[in-house]
């Protein structure tokens, strides 16, 4: 079976999520003294990215054997989110919480969206990093890693 660039890259990002799960794993037990620890939060994004990526290639599949389709010219979005996840990873424990999030859900708003209104996107950006700030820290009582310690 000859695979088109959208599956290549759909197996490239469930290697990718496999990768970071596992990496993920081993951060620690998501859970401790009845409570969520910080690896928490990467496991569960590292099993949901497996489960959407294997949910894609399906559909990709369905598609590609219904239609038959050759490839079709696309933007690099997808890369540029591989890269944005990626430098996350990378960045997480040594910039804290607060940085690494905020730069990561920016870039992610910009991806998905024209590049203009950007103070707005700033601010819609600080309010997703500042909710699940309190839901992690109130909520489930996980402590974030900080810039500061």
């Amino acid at each position: 079976m000859f695979l088109n660039r959208q599956l290549l890259f759909l197996f490239f990002t469930l290697a990718v999520s496999v990768g970071y799960f596992i990496s993920a794993m081993s951060l620690g037990a998501p859970f401790s003294d009845g409570g969520l620890t910080p690896s928490f939060f990467p496991i569960l994004v590292g099993g949901a990215a497996i489960m959407f990526a294997c949910i894609l290639i399906l559909q990709a599949l369905r598609e590609r054997a219904g239609a038959g389709e050759a490839d079709a010219p696309g933007t690099y979005i997808h890369l540029w989110v591989v890269v944005a996840i990626f430098v996350y990873i990378l960045v997480f424990r040594t910039v804290g919480y607060f940085i690494s999030s905020g730069l990561f859900v920016f870039a992610l708003i910009v991806l998905f969206s024209l590049f203009e209104k950007l103070l707005q996107k700033a601010i819609l950006t600080a309010v997703i990093v500042g909710l699940a700030y309190i839901m992690f820290q109130q909520l489930f009582g996980v402590r974030l890693p900080t810039l500061w310690g």
